[in-house]
């Protein structure tokens, strides 16, 4: 049975309710069963304990430590951006989206040495190991929408255990240190959760959640903001003449593309029933797309206005597991639109963008939904 075969949570109304409602629609799971075997900490807990290790984990994501990195992403933007420009061209997932997004965490976490081993995974941390041995950015994305139970994948967990078992070999945890300074491992080392020290399994469980829970997700919202600048000239020139409409755009294009297009929660079971984590019906999926592209919400919802008024999408998710790495998003977004509206490439699409397209539901709130850009290849305009 397929991800998209369980039962779903669906619509703007029931998808806010249902994700405030931890105690019916439970975090308390492992995610990824085919390629690990420890939770994201703490998505996959709920109150109290999930709310001690957020507590734990926030600051890394505490806006006062972004503002600091702001002007180095944006000095990555434009040099990522000018490279592109001065070869005449190329692809906005791997040269723009996937070098952008990796060097902004090596920025965050105080990490510059991960940064080729990072980019060596590709977009996807579950298909790093086939990507590193030559599987395309095309091939590993459509390799990691594979997760029917039983079936053959290419997605592993093997390449990313391995680095995290090197890495917190050689800590030395920094108790108490301002993470905006420190190294992102030390730091994670030295939190402490009830005056102790996290687990080896509870540190894996954080370190995966800030290496691979904004990954593919901020990539596609980076080359979807690209895109969507190349294909409508006039929004590319309100955005240059209009900065404080960044905020709007990016809500626009983060609530339309809802990079994380579902999720799961244990489903409400009366019986008590032991948990089996291979039986899928033991699982509901809450559809922050379908919540997202709510026509009742939003009329026009399957379009991109990003001058329609704002209304609280569910992107990020909401209620207590909202993401974490929110602020992140925001502040890597601004910094590549200033990039790129500021001074604009001159670039145009050098032919059709491969983009994997989904029907998202049956019916009236169908929608034709986004799924992943595979590859969008840009030319600077002979014109």
């Amino acid at each position: 049975m397929s991800m998209s075969e369980r039962p779903e949570v669906r619509g703007y109304d029931n998808v806010r309710a249902a994700a405030r409602d931890y105690e019916t629609y439970s975090s308390d799971l492992l995610g990824d069963r085919d390629v690990r075997d420890y939770r994201a900490i703490p998505l996959e807990a709920d109150p109290p304990r999930h709310t001690i290790f957020r507590d734990a984990v926030q600051p890394i994501f505490h806006s006062s430590h972004l503002e600091m990195k702001s002007a180095q992403f944006e000095t990555l933007a434009c040099k990522l951006v000018g490279d592109i420009t001065a070869r005449g061209g190329g692809d906005l997932v791997s040269d723009l989206g996937l070098p952008y997004v990796m060097g902004c965490l090596a920025i965050i976490y105080n990490r510059p040495q991960d940064l080729d081993e990072w980019l060596s995974w590709g977009p996807d941390v579950w298909t790093a190991e086939a990507y590193s041995k030559g599987l395309s950015i095309v091939e590993s994305r459509r390799a990691a929408r594979n997760r029917q139970y039983g079936a053959t994948s290419l997605r592993s967990g093997a390449m990313l255990r391995d680095y995290l078992e090197r890495v917190f070999a050689d800590v030395t945890p920094a108790i108490g240190a301002d993470p905006a300074t420190t190294d992102v491992w030390d730091w994670i080392a030295g939190i402490r959760i009830d005056g102790e020290p996290p687990t080896r399994e509870e540190t894996f469980g954080i370190a995966m959640l800030l290496l691979a829970g904004g990954r593919d997700t901020v990539i596609k919202l980076i080359v979807g903001l690209a895109w969507h600048l190349i294909g409508v000239p006039a929004d590319r020139e309100h955005l240059r003449l209009h900065p404080e409409s960044y905020n709007r755009a990016i809500a626009e294009l983060a609530r339309y593309l809802s990079p994380i297009k579902q999720m799961e929660r244990l489903s409400p079971d009366p019986e008590k029933r032991a948990l089996d984590q291979n039986d899928p019906q033991r699982y509901v999926l809450i559809n922050w797309l379908s919540a997202n592209h709510d026509r009742s919400i939003w009329p026009d919802a399957d379009t991109i206005d990003i001058h329609r008024e704002r209304k609280p999408h569910v992107a990020f998710g909401i209620g207590r597991h909202s993401c974490m790495g929110m602020n992140i998003t925001e502040y890597e977004a601004k910094a590549m639109i200033s990039a790129l509206v500021t001074a604009w490439p001159n670039w145009e699409f050098d032919g059709e963008p491969i983009i994997d397209w989904e029907q998202n539901g049956e019916g009236p709130d169908a929608t034709t939904a986004l799924e992943s850009f595979l590859s969008v290849p840009v030319r600077v305009s002979r014109s």
